[in-house]
């Protein structure tokens, strides 16, 4: 009996949820969707347009029927807009879609972000259903930029270590994961090799705005020669949605260094009695690059005046380790030592200029001077001679004495 009974009201349960189910088939039933949104994803700081669906799946036609959207952080309605759509009539088994501007706030968290909407199920608007709904926001560049490139030192000697300093800054709207740096020395053209560390570095983690440098240890071939050398950068990252991205770039490395130019009297053939004369300078290049263009200028002082057709002579290209000579005419003006002044003008192989005045010292001799040395000698010369040949003399005329 007990049994029966409980069958009996099972059976009435059921047959009153279908008639609610044929009730709400047959009378309107609303229900509301996300049909789209564009930009897809939605960004932070920009407005997204959202297109919400509100289907009748009943028979009946809805009446007096108003959707309503509700924003709810990041997003927001500009003050302009209306937040609701009148829709009117439903038609049983028809849909309206409606269209919203909503402005993300440019704080917003990047992954799923919710709006509520709500729309009356009655003609005299006493009763509301409201629903969620979600749409990704993300920024479309996960910027990961290169705000500073140097190195220290700016310039590199050859076979000596620089360091490549490359900082990172955040510039997207969230956190950028595993990211990897990597100079590419690979090519036989670039004659670095990495020092005391590897050529790649990573970052586990930087935070949005965040910047952090890294540094590379370079060692410069001693046969590099002096120009700018181009090392590619590469560079991989991850948003935190997952997004892999790479970005690449160039850092000049210069390598070159201090040029050590040197200017000495070679020779002349200047006398105090005779102060007219030739001067050979010599020019010696001591430094590690080769220089060219190389001009050098006199400028006469009240000690003497210069006799060639000009003052100044052009040298040209002068290697490393390498001289070359130039000679002027003098007048001196009654002195034992003159400084000379003079400018020397030439570029270095990565087109620096330098300009350099310095001071040759002249020291002048008389005739007298070489004189006296040259009859000293002779005088020592001609007096062992005559020695020489009295001993020989002396001792051929003892042997033949004895031999008789």
């Amino acid at each position: 009996m007990i049994t029966m009974l409980k069958k009996n009201i099972f059976a009435i349960i059921t047959f009153l949820l279908l008639m609610n189910m044929v009730s709400a088939v047959e009378n309107s039933y609303l229900t509301t969707t996300l049909m789209k949104y564009e930009p897809q994803p939605a960004e932070p700081g920009k407005y997204v347009k959202v297109y919400v669906k509100l289907q009748n799946n009943g028979t009946r036609t809805a009446e007096n029927v108003v959707l309503q959207i509700i924003p709810t952080y990041p997003f927001s309605l500009d003050i302009r807009t209306l937040d609701e759509k009148y829709i009117g009539l439903l038609g049983g088994k028809s849909f309206h879609v409606a269209e919203f501007d909503l402005k993300v706030d440019e704080n917003a968290v990047q992954g799923t972000n919710t709006f509520k909407v709500r729309y009356n199920i009655d003609s005299t608007r006493q009763s509301w259903v409201e629903q969620e709904l979600s749409l990704t926001v993300q920024s479309l560049d996960a910027v990961l930029a290169i705000s500073k490139l140097r190195t220290e030192p700016k310039n590199i000697v050859p076979g000596s270590i620089g360091s490549v300093k490359i900082e990172l800054e955040n510039l997207a709207d969230s956190y950028l994961t595993d990211i990897k740096v990597e100079l590419d020395l690979s090519s036989n053209d670039i004659y670095f090799a990495p020092y005391n560390s590897a050529s790649q570095k990573n970052i586990y983690q930087l935070a949005t705005g965040e910047k952090k440098e890294l540094s590379f240890d370079i060692l410069a071939f001693p046969d590099a020669e002096a120009q700018v050398y181009k090392i590619p950068i590469d560079i991989t990252y991850y948003d935190n949605m997952g997004t892999e991205y790479t970005l690449s770039d160039v850092i000049g490395v210069i390598v070159n260094s201090e040029p050590d130019v040197k200017v000495t009297v070679d020779s002349t053939d200047i006398l105090k009695d005779k102060m007219v004369g030739s001067v050979t300078l010599k020019i010696v290049n001591k430094g590690f690059n080769n220089i060219k263009f190389l001009n050098l200028k006199i400028t006469p002082t009240d000690k003497f005046d210069i006799l060639s057709a000009s003052p100044e002579e052009y040298v040209g290209n002068l290697d490393s380790d390498d001289y070359e000579t130039v000679e002027f005419t003098f007048l001196i003006k009654d002195s034992e030592e003159i400084d000379i002044p003079l400018k020397i003008e030439y570029y270095d192989p990565n087109n620096n200029f330098y300009e350099e005045n310095l001071v040759v010292r002249l020291k002048i001799h008389s005739s007298q001077d070489f004189g006296e040395n040259g009859n000293g000698n002779t005088k020592w010369i001609i007096a062992l001679v005559i020695i020489a040949m009295t001993v020989f003399f002396y001792i051929r005329k003892k042997r033949k004495k004895t031999k008789s």
